[in-house]
């Protein structure tokens, strides 16, 4: 007996490997068990002698190495936002390879050995915790990387205004409603150095209440609003006035501005307004000139207009007496924004994520991206410049999408639309299944096989657009209707995508041919001569012609039985033809033969049937109607029935007919038989 130490094995996440009690499920990959802990006691086994011949197994071609992850790009969002796409970083990603979040997998793009995407649901994000994301390959090798966090946290907040802005000196409790953004449940008040017992009421609204014991004595009391972690933090203050009835203001010039703005300078216009008066911007005193006892002057420096939001303007008199005038507001607010390109500006239908950046001038941290009037997640790269990913559902189909950035208020707005483009591609045919019919066929449904097929592209033959219906994007089939397969040659297939985008492939050739069932010579092009060597034998016996004439009044010796030759010919000139047929005679004296045409596609099987000839019976000059041969070569009986003498035979195209040869006697030496015979469509 050996004891060995069990072996923990790796157990892959449950969407690539399964579990399987007594074995595996069809389809499913083979689990990987999880021995139990401490040792385990195994009889030892008898093993064979090694063998020269044992060799390695082969390497399966698609085992793919464990994954590796490095980073996650962000690593964080926060609570109830829109989800962002994220880049995983690492090693051994192949095509199959996923990301995983808290176990569950997500719509994966592959980049690279190195790179891969996904976007974190919004569903994801509805309260502030930890996300656990991983990536797995599935077998052969393949299996789980290691975890990285992905932390939802609660938002930094934002304060732009306070209501009111300030009380007199002495007032009893006061309640305080605030403004801004990023609040949470645990968002609190700050009113100086205190904590306020505070009303969540929204996402942008906190409100309490001010004991009357710190609103004894004047001045500026800075109020802030802090949100607990993950995330969260301080906003920035906003002073609430606690004043006396001193100085007074009436109004303020200019009483706004944008954020960033450079230094301005405000005439603050009131009375009681003395040489020591300074004015106060959100309790920071400016820079004062005194005008006269009704106006003042003051420089607000560029680096308080860097917030948005409403701050309070008073005027501070020294004492004795004196104190602090009730404040009047300065707005400090968002410009609309402005853009005026976008790039990419157009991406092909089924593209994968893909990330644009909006070029304007008003862009802030707070400025949101919005497609179509859904909000994307936003990037602020600069003033000038935003930055959103599109989602793969926003890429799969050809739309024309707008694209707008909008400033939150104060002040803020909507910028025009810039559109963005997801385009159909130009086609491909890469081959037609089939790619012959026949001549006269009905309504023949065809396969177009190739790329970049869209639910709405059309199959066009001859110029014309067709019946046709969506596969996927590599088949359509398509109905070309009858009287685009008349005669033979070749018709131009073509695929069209629709607008934006879209175009039209190269042509694929469906060749039109004529059914050669039965068919012992093609006649060709018109003009072309076809000439069989008769080769006349005692095999075939059939009866023979009595004599030349139309085919109702010449009979057959039923008694006497000569050799015959037939011939299936057909009309392959794509045009109708006059068939040609005589007989070479050329140095024979007496040449002598029967020539009849059959308009049939089959050689006729009994007497019967040879009595059912076209409508004559030629045998040379001395036969009815002088059907005689161009190439008698001086034998009065060598028989033609060509365009010429009025013999022929009309066919049309891809027609069918039998020609028939017979001697008079075919071991006869006064009136031999011809050894050829010449055959042309003209």
């Amino acid at each position: 007996m050996i004891r060995l130490p069990s072996l923990a094995l790796l157990a892959l996440p449950t969407v690539l490997v399964a579990i399987a009690a007594g074995g595996c499920a069809a389809g499913e990959p083979r689990a990987l068990l999880e021995a139990d802990a401490g040792t385990t006691t195994i009889d030892e086994p008898t093993e064979p002698a090694p063998s020269m011949d044992d060799k390695p197994k082969p390497k399966d071609p698609d085992e793919a190495s464990a994954p590796e992850v490095d980073a996650i790009t962000p690593n964080k969002a926060t609570v109830g936002s829109v989800g962002p796409s994220i880049v995983v970083s690492g090693n051994n990603f192949v095509p199959r390879t996923i990301v995983q979040l808290d176990g569950a997998p997500l719509a994966t793009s592959f980049v690279s050995g190195t790179e891969l995407r996904a976007t974190i649901p919004s569903g994801k994000l509805a309260t502030v915790g930890t996300l656990r994301v991983s990536v797995g390959t599935a077998p052969p090798g393949g299996g789980a990387s290691k975890e990285l966090t992905f932390s939802v946290v609660n938002p930094e907040p934002q304060l732009t205004t306070l209501a009111p802005l300030s009380v007199l000196a002495g007032a009893s409790a006061t309640a305080l409603e605030v403004t801004g953004g990023g609040f949470v449940e645990g968002s609190k008040i700050v009113f100086g150095a205190t904590d306020l017992a505070t009303t969540f009421t929204s996402s942008s609204q906190l409100s309490a209440t001010i004991p009357p014991g710190l609103l004894t004595t004047s001045g500026s009391v800075p109020v802030t609003v802090v949100t607990p972690g993950p995330g969260g933090g301080t906003s920035p203050s906003i002073s609430f006035t606690i004043s006396n009835p001193s100085a007074a203001i009436q109004n303020i010039n200019p009483s706004a501005a944008f954020v960033g703005s450079a230094a301005l300078q405000m005439t603050v216009n009131g009375g009681g307004f003395v040489s020591g008066s300074a004015v106060l911007f959100n309790g920071a005193s400016l820079s004062t000139t005194y005008q006269s006892s009704t106006s003042l002057k003051a420089q607000v420096p560029a680096s308080s207009l860097t917030a948005a939001g409403d701050f309070p303007i008073a005027v501070q008199n020294p004492a004795p007496g004196g104190g602090v005038s009730a404040p009047v507001v300065f707005r400090v607010q968002y410009p609309a924004p402005s853009t005026s390109s976008l790039s990419p500006s157009t991406v092909a239908a089924g593209s994968g994520p893909t990330d644009v950046v909006v070029t304007g001038v008003g862009f802030f941290v707070t400025s949101q991206i919005t497609i179509d009037g859904a909000p994307a997640a936003t990037t602020f790269v600069d003033s000038t410049h935003l930055k959103a990913t599109l989602s793969a559902a926003q890429l799969a189909s050809a739309t024309s999408l707008s694209v707008r950035v909008v400033n939150p208020s104060p002040g803020g707005g909507t910028s025009a639309a810039l559109p963005f483009t997801v385009a159909n591609g130009v086609p491909t045919i890469s081959s037609l299944g089939p790619s012959t019919v026949v001549a006269g066929a009905p309504d023949t449904v065809i396969t177009v096989y190739g790329s970049g097929f869209v639910a709405a592209s059309a199959v066009r033959s001859m110029g014309q657009t067709v019946t046709s219906t969506y596969v996927n994007g590599g088949r359509l089939t398509a109905t070309i209707p009858a009287n685009h397969l008349l005669n033979p040659g070749s018709i131009s297939i073509t695929v069209q995508n629709p607008a934006p985008g879209g175009g039209t492939s190269q042509g694929a050739y469906l060749t039109i041919g004529c059914d050669t069932t039965g068919v012992n010579f093609a006649l060709g092009p018109i003009g072309t001569t076809t000439t069989l060597n008769t080769n006349f034998n005692a095999n075939g016996l059939m009866s023979r012609w009595a004599t030349a004439g139309s085919c109702t009044t010449a009979p057959l010796y039923t008694d006497v039985l000569q050799p015959g030759r037939y011939a299936v010919v057909q009309n392959t000139a794509g045009v109708p033809v006059t068939l040609s047929a005589w007989a070479d005679c050329t140095g024979i004296t007496y040449g002598d033969a029967f020539l009849t045409f059959y308009r049939r596609p089959t050689v006729p099987a009994n007497d019967t049937e040879r009595l059912g000839c076209a409508f004559v019976v030629a045998e040379g000059t001395n036969g009815v109607g002088g059907y005689a041969s161009p190439e008698s070569g001086g034998s009065p009986y060598c028989p033609g029935l060509t365009k010429a003498n009025g013999g022929g035979l009309q066919l049309g195209v891809c027609e069918k007919a039998v020609v028939h040869i017979q001697p008079y006697d075919y071991t006869s030496a006064s009136f031999q038989a011809p050894q050829r015979l010449r055959l042309r469509p003209e």
